[in-house]
């Protein structure tokens, strides 16, 4: 099998359609990143595409 080459992005934060923006929140800082720029890049190219949710699960009180 021929060898690979990997052009992979990852984001976390909050996305806003209406903008097409991705805003991570760090310790540190805010960082805003334009998804449509990010996107523009894999035009007319095979690709693979997961979008992941994560929420907090409740704890159960120990009363």
């Amino acid at each position: 099998m021929a060898s690979k080459k990997v052009n992979q992005v990852n984001l976390k934060g909050a996305f806003e359609l209406d903008t097409m923006e991705v805003t991570e929140q760090t310790k540190e800082a805010e960082f805003t990143y334009d998804f449509l720029a990010i996107l523009r890049e894999f035009d007319g190219k095979q690709v693979s595409i997961t979008i992941k949710e994560e929420n907090e699960l409740p704890v159960k009180d120990e009363e």
